[in-house]
């Protein structure tokens, strides 16, 4: 089974509708096949106070309330990783080769760590990091 890690920007996506925003369809069919068992979906724990920030300030965009949401993106079983001393010495050397957060590299560090694909769809991220051979924009997703 593949195994992906997908950012904040790609979960938050499953919880608007088509036309909201770009690549709502492209996410959507990301976490589909994870829900039918082709692909596997790994995630540092960080997601959680992203995706909660996120709701915070932009609830008003999404389906559902952000609390429901919380409890939905928790009971998909997703597979959660906690910050650890090996990831961390993962992410920080990305963080400052490519210029971006040390969040931001926690989740390619754990795709890194893992050999899975990353996936992202914060444009301005993937510029930094569009020549890593496994990062993947979810826009050029079919």
């Amino acid at each position: 089974m593949n195994p992906y890690v997908v950012d904040s920007s790609v979960v938050f996506k499953w919880y608007r509708q088509p036309g909201d925003e770009a690549y709502v369809e492209q996410a959507v069919s990301v976490l589909q096949h994870y829900l039918e068992g082709n692909i596997e979906i790994h995630v540092p724990d960080l997601l959680f106070y992203e995706l909660g920030n996120i709701l915070r300030f932009k609830e008003i965009f999404s389906s559902k309330d952000g609390l429901t949401i919380l409890k939905e993106t928790f009971a998909l079983d997703l597979q959660i990783y906690p910050l650890t001393l090996s990831l961390a010495e993962e992410a920080y050397p990305l963080a400052r080769e490519y210029q971006i957060t040390f969040y931001d590299a926690s989740f390619l560090a754990l795709s890194n760590l893992l050999q899975a694909s990353f996936v992202t769809a914060d444009q301005k991220l993937y510029g930094k990091i569009k020549n890593l051979s496994t990062v993947i924009f979810l826009g050029n997703i079919s």
